[in-house]
This record gives structure tokens, C-alpha cells and sequence, in this order.
């Protein structure tokens, strides 16, 4: 905070990027964090006027950056010059706007001055304090323009959803569209049919190498790689035993492997999942770790440039730097003749920045021990990348076969890298498929002959790496998109994992049929790829936001109305009337949607209040204390516990017991759950007795100081014993012998 009389004042987002840019600018500045956005939408109302003059948004200070605010307007008050140093991309120029919108009353506006740090270095820092800039309200617009398209759907259509589902569903532009992806190739994987089919291959082995071919043609060109009939496959294969397999053609060609271009957004996003399992989220927040800096043993430095870019360029200076590195380290025959070039898709705003590159190209072993084990497998992956553009291609030598037996062909191809080029970097193996040099006319030994039953498979799931491709590849969201976007499909219950693979939960479906069908436009894949074109036009200064959202407007309001008169209509295509009436008051029985998913409930609600789990599973032994009838498990606010079957009717209820001893009481250890939906256990006297354990109990002594009990533990797929007094951890296979 600026203490002293005419200090400059530099207020960025972040406190990490404060710390790191307070070490390079020295005592003149003062560096304060905003700590991400200070005036938003307000939270529980529209906050957005729309009528003949247009759509004039209503901001407001948020509530929990009030505190912040009064920091940066105390600050500014007694600072010579304010320079506001937010993220270079939309969502940091609607952070500049709104912190110069609150101390403008405070300093003169020639005071208030805008620079943009793509990357966090000693040198970039000071270039950039030195070459200040203008706040970009062209690219404001196009922030507060998404903002307000995202209000309008949001705040909306998801009353819609909770009106005829349930309340804490949303609805959102990128989202829904996302949603309709991953709820349409389910679809898909239901339709398929697998088909039966047959392959013929031949193994052949020539000086000692084996190698395969695959029959394509028969006699009269017929293609035969995939075989309906099984006998006609037979058929062929008595056919091919009779005579001998001669080579009819034999072509070697040298096939060239260039690198890859260095990261954009999507594609680390992509990789990261792919070959670090790191879901997009997690993959931004390390990568926003590396760009505003890490301690590299006293000295704070920005590692990677600026992470939310759709760019493929790299500056001169950066290949200047990439090819030095290749020369010195890796030999001159890996560095080609002239600098790789990398074209961008799309307009010239996705080409504003660089591309994700490391600042100073540190080598990821020689600062491996100033990071997190995340940070460096992140720093690694964008090293390698950045590097590897700038190096030769690879070459593989291509060798392509036509065998042919009584008029039937037979193709065998093979690659062989000859020369690793880029892969020497990217520490890489391609796979290779080597067969040995034929001569045409030559006569193979065959090894063996059969027939392969395959069946067609039906496309696959999309991982969050496929999925980030497609939206890409369909022009849909942006690179600061798609980790919220996917996050938010998993909160909201909408999605959830399957190994690598993303599968809708009914929910998901429900929400999708429901939405897609009502709002054909606003949620058309298309459309939302066009609004995304519209955005970057207003950018540019090619398009005023207003009319980007009139003619939104114009096409949504028609949708929203007629979805809105369909609600009684879209609950009762989602409400199941049971063959069963309610215990309190008669009425019939409905499944309905809950926060936790469905239940059966009273079509009398709210005047009757009848619920019970869609399942229930009654617990063996277990009587009612009221009346004695059994008890089944619900499930509640605060977790699992045991009610009586007539529950509500009858009160009787009582937590689950685990069957173990309270070590210091002799109570009943009793399964608990804290507001935020974690499981514990308890001791069933408490208050009088406090004794908690964090995982569940074993009524097993520990082997190692004897202890009563002992807990089980889960991490994810880890699974194993600890003694909650020594701490001793045993493996299932020890502790099986003594349960």
C-alpha cells in the first residue's frame, strides 16, 4: 500500500503478480492487488435496462471487494501516477475500466495510465512501464457485451429450469452448447449396432523379420478389406493355401514430420489432460502460477508468457533465443535452414498476443527444485513445445508392398524413422512399423494365414481434451472459456467421469432435451459460433456491442416467451405419476428432482410435505425406537441417517452406526456430515464425548501400539489402513489376516 507522498502506483489483479512486480519496479512503486474483478453485475437482480436506447448495464462494487476498493481509492488518492497493469486480454481490460472508473473522481485522467504485461520479466516489466498505454474500450465492449449475453440466458433461462425441475440448475451459452455436445455422442453410442466383419492377413518373414499384409483386392478389384461373410473369408483362405505369394510392387518414399507449433491455450489445455490427466481448470491455475511468477532462489520471475492467447506467433527476439539453444544443445543438424513461421485461425484479435512460450527459456531440470511438481510438469510441456517448433522436421522412411496370391492383393506398409529431427527435444518415441526391403517378383514365405473377426465400434466419449478440440475446431467459446465452462458442467451435476471419458448423468440429459428443443437458435451450434465471430468484430471496432446484443435479443426473446408458456407442459412431460398414494394424505405419489437427485414425493406439495428416497434400502436389524417398524437409510442435509420407513408420519430416527466402540467412552461410533457434504464419525454421546475420526472405523487392535482401532482410508483409488494414535499406515493384504 502507498504510504509515502508521490510514490507511482501500480494496481494489478493478482497478489502473487503483485509481490513478483513490486521486486522489479523498487521503492518509487507501489504495488497493490485488486484481487480479480471489483464491480460486476449485481448478484441478485437482472442489473441489465433494456429498452429503445439499448442495454445499459447496472454495476455495482461487489460486496467482498468493498475492503479492496477503499484500499485502492486510499492508494490512488496519494499517488503521483496510477498505472493499472490487469491481464492483457478482455476480462483484464473490464478490470482496468472498472478500477479507472472508481479513482477517475480521485486523479486526473492524464494520471491514470493503462500497461499490458504479456510476460512477467525484469526487462518485458520496465519496457512496458516505460511505453504505457490507453484503456481499450473497443475491447471492453466486447467483455461487457459476453457479460451481458451470459446475464441475459443465465439469469433467464435458468428460473426455467427451476420452475420445471428443480431450484440450483443453470442454463448458460457455452455451456449448454457444451452440454449438447457431450448428451449428443451418448445418444450416438446408444443408436450403434456393431457389425461383424472379417479380415484376412498374411504374416511373412524374410531374413529373419516378420511382418504382416492385410488382403484388400480380389481378383476382379473387388475391395475386401472388411469381409460381411464369414465362409466367404474361409473360402478365400483355401483359395490362398494353393499357390504361392509373389511381390507384384514394392515403393520406399521418405515421409517428413514437422513439429508442432508452440502452445495456445486449447492446445496446452488439450495436452495437459491428455498426457498429464490435468483437468482444464487445474491446468490454467498452474499456468497462471508460472506467468506471475515463482521463487527462483531469492530473484521472483514470470516463467511463461501470458497464458490465454489464441496466438501461434512467437516474437524474433524468443526465435532468435529457441534457435541458440538448438545449436548449443541439441547439435546444428537438428536447426533448419530459415525460422518456423506459425499462422493463427481466425481474426487478427486471436493473433494479439504470443504464443504460450517460457520468458526466459530456463531449462526445466535447472529450476525443477524452486517448483511444484505441477508447475514443472506444466513448464516442461511448454518448454519442449516452444522449443521443438523451431527444430527440423522429422523423416520417416515409408515402405509400402503389393503381394499377390491367385489374383488376390495384399498390402503391407512399414515406417522406420530415419532421422528423429524435433522428437529429440520433445524426448518423444513415434511409433515405428519396420518390414524389410522387398524386390518385386519375389517370392515371401508365408509364416501364417488367418482370419480376424472384428466388430465396427461406435464413436467414443469425449475426454475434456476431445471435447476442448471440438468447441475449438467449432469456433464455440474462447481459450478463457473452457475450463469454467467444464468445471461448471460437473458442479452443476450435469456431467461426470467415466475413467478419462465425460458422460452426461440423467440430470444432464434432462437439462439438454429440455433446453436444446425450446431454444433451437440461441443454443444452434452455429449461432453461438457466429456470436463468438461478433464479439471479436466489436474488438476491432468493427461492430457496436449494442447491436451485437440487439440482434440477440431480438431472436432470444422470441424463444424465452414461447419456452416460458411451455413450462406447465415441460413438467408434466418430466413428472412420473405413481401407482401409489401418499401415506399422509392420500394423493398420488410422484418422482420428482432434489438436490439430490430423485426422490418420491406428495403431487399435494407444498400442502403436503410426504417425501422418501427413490431407493430405499432397509438396514437389517434395525428397529424404529417410536414404533418398531424397520428402518431404511435417507438421506438428508447434513448426510445419511436411519428413519423409519414411515418417516415422516413416524419421527423415528437415528444415525448409522458403525458397529465400533468409542475408545474413550464405550458409545457407538455414528456416521456424521459437515455442511459442506463431508462424511466424519462421531461418537454418538457427544456433546459430553468430543472423539472424531476423519475416516471410517475398523474394530481391528493396531498391530503396531495396540490401539483399539483402526480407520480406513481412500484416496481415490488408493486404498488403505492407518492407526489414528501412531500414525502407522498397513496395507489390506496386513490388516486382512486380522479382521
Amino acid at each position: 500500500m502507498a504510504k509515502e507522498k508521490g510514490k507511482k502506483l501500480l494496481i494489478v489483479e493478482s497478489p502473487t503478480k503483485a509481490r513478483t512486480l513490486s521486486k522489479y519496479l523498487g521503492r518509487n512503486f507501489s504495488v497493490i492487488a485488486s484481487k480479480g474483478h471489483i464491480r460486476d453485475l449485481p448478484p441478485n437482480r437482472f442489473g441489465v435496462k433494456i429498452d429503445e436506447e439499448g442495454f445499459k448495464p447496472s454495476y455495482v462494487i461487489m460486496k467482498e471487494k468493498r475492503g479492496v476498493v477503499d484500499e485502492i481509492k486510499k492508494a490512488a488518492k496519494e499517488a503521483s501516477e496510477i498505472y493499472i497493469g490487469s491481464d492483457p486480454d478482455r476480462e483484464g481490460e473490464a478490470i482496468a475500466f472498472h478500477i479507472s472508473h472508481i479513482i477517475r473522481r480521485i486523479k486526473k485522467p492524464e494520471d491514470i495510465k493503462r500497461v499490458l504485461f504479456y510476460e512477467i520479466t525484469r526487462e518485458a516489466v520496465k519496457e512496458a512501464i516505460k511505453n504505457p498505454t490507453e484503456i481499450d474500450l473497443n475491447k471492453f465492449n466486447a467483455q461487457q457485451a459476453r457479460r451481458i449475453l451470459d446475464r441475459i440466458v443465465g439469469y433467464k433461462i435458468s428460473p426455467l429450469l427451476w420452475k420445471s425441475v428443480r431450484k440450483g440448475l443453470s442454463a448458460g451459452r457455452v455451456q449448454t452448447v457444451a452440454l449438447r455436445f457431450i448428451v449428443e455422442r451418448e445418444r450416438e453410442i446408444r443408436a450403434f449396432k456393431p457389425e461383424t466383419y472379417y479380415v484376412v492377413k498374411a504374416v511373412f518373414e524374410k531374413n529373419g523379420e516378420k511382418f504382416t499384409a492385410t488382403l484388400i483386392k480380389s481378383p476382379d478389384g473387388k475391395k475386401l478389406q472388411k469381409i460381411k461373410d464369414k465362409d466367404y473369408a474361409r473360402e478365400i483362405l483355401e483359395i490362398l493355401k494353393k499357390n504361392s505369394y509373389v511381390v507384384k510392387e514394392f515403393k520406399t518414399r521418405d515421409r517428413k514430420q514437422s513439429p508442432p507449433p508452440p502452445y495456445k491455450t486449447s492446445t496446452l489445455q488439450q495436452d495437459a489432460s491428455s498426457r498429464l490427466g490435468y483437468p482444464p481448470k487445474r491446468t490454467m491455475k498452474v499456468a497462471q502460477e508460472l506467468y506471475e511468477g515463482v521463487d527462483l532462489g531469492g530473484e521472483r520471475k514470470g516463467l511463461i508468457t501470458y497464458m490465454r492467447t489464441d496466438s501461434l506467433r512467437i516474437s524474433e527476439k524468443a526465435i532468435e533465443t529457441i534457435r541458440k539453444i538448438i545449436k548449443e544443445n541439441f547439435g546444428e543438424e537438428l536447426l533448419p535452414q530459415r525460422p518456423r513461421t506459425f499462422k493463427s485461425r481466425g481474426s487478427s484479435v486471436q493473433d494479439a498476443h504470443e504464443a504460450i512460450r517460457p520468458t526466459g527459456f530456463e531449462f526445466p531440470d535447472t529450476i525443477r527444485d524452486h517448483l511444484t511438481q505441477e508447475q514443472f510438469a506444466v513448464y516442461n510441456l511448454i518448454w519442449k513445445r516452444a522449443v521443438a517448433s523451431q527444430a527440423r522436421d522429422a523423416i520417416f522412411e515409408v515402405k509400402k508392398a503389393v503381394i499377390e496370391n491367385s489374383g488376390f492383393q495384399f498390402k503391407a506398409e512399414g515406417e522406420k524413422l530415419k532421422f528423429p529431427g524435433f522428437y529429440t527435444i520433445t524426448g518423444e518415441s513415434p511409433r515405428e512399423n519396420p518390414i524389410p526391403h522387398l524386390e518385386p517378383g519375389e517370392e515371401l514365405k508365408l509364416v501364417e494365414l488367418k482370419v480376424e473377426e472384428k466388430q465396427t465400434e461406435p464413436p467414443k466419449r469425449y475426454t475434456e481434451a476431445t471435447l476442448i478440440k471440438t468447441l475449438e475446431a467449432r469456433e464455440i467459446g474462447r481459450p478463457s472459456t473452457y475450463a469454467p465452462t467444464i468445471s461448471t458442467l460437473f458442479e452443476r451435476g450435469y456431467v461426470e467421469k467415466e475413467g478419462k471419458f465425460l458422460k452426461p448423468t440423467e440430470l444432464g440429459e434432462l437439462v439438454s432435451d429440455i433446453l436444446v428443443p425450446r431454444f433451437k437458435e440461441i443454443f444452434d451450434y452455429g449461432f453461438t459460433a457466429k456470436m463468438e465471430n461478433e464479439l471479436d468484430k466489436v474488438e476491432l471496432g468493427e461492430l457496436s456491442w449494442q447491436e451485437l446484443l440487439r440482434e440477440f435479443y431480438q431472436r432470444f426473446k422470441e424463444e424465452f416467451e414461447r419456452a416460458s408458456e411451455d413450462i406447465p407442459n415441460i413438467k408434466k412431460e418430466n413428472t412420473e405419476v405413481l401407482d401409489e398414494k401418499c401415506p399422509l394424505c392420500g394423493r398420488p405419489l410422484v418422482v420428482r428432482w432434489g438436490r439430490y437427485g430423485k426422490f418420491i414425493a406428495c403431487s399435494g406439495y407444498p400442502e403436503c410435505k410426504y417425501t422418501r428416497p427413490l431407493e430405499q434400502e432397509t438396514v437389517e436389524g434395525e428397529k424404529c425406537p417410536v414404533c418398531g417398524k424397520p428402518m431404511v437409510i435417507r438421506k438428508g442435509r447434513y448426510g445419511r441417517f436411519l428413519a423409519c420407513v414411515d418417516y415422516p408420519k413416524c419421527p423415528g430416527v437415528k444415525p448409522i452406526s458403525t458397529g465400533v466402540k468409542c475408545p474413550e467412552c464405550g458409545g457407538d461410533i455414528v456416521e456424521k456430515s459437515n455442511k459442506r457434504g463431508q462424511v466424519f464419525y462421531a461418537c454418538s454421546n457427544y456433546p459430553e464425548c468430543k472423539f472424531t475420526l476423519a475416516h471410517k472405523p475398523v474394530p481391528v487392535k493396531c498391530p503396531e501400539c495396540g490401539y483399539p482401532l483402526i480407520m480406513e482410508v481412500r484416496r481415490g483409488k488408493r486404498f488403505y489402513y492407518q492407526c489414528p494414535s501412531c500414525k502407522k499406515t498397513f496395507s489390506p493384504k496386513d490388516i486382512k489376516v486380522l479382521l
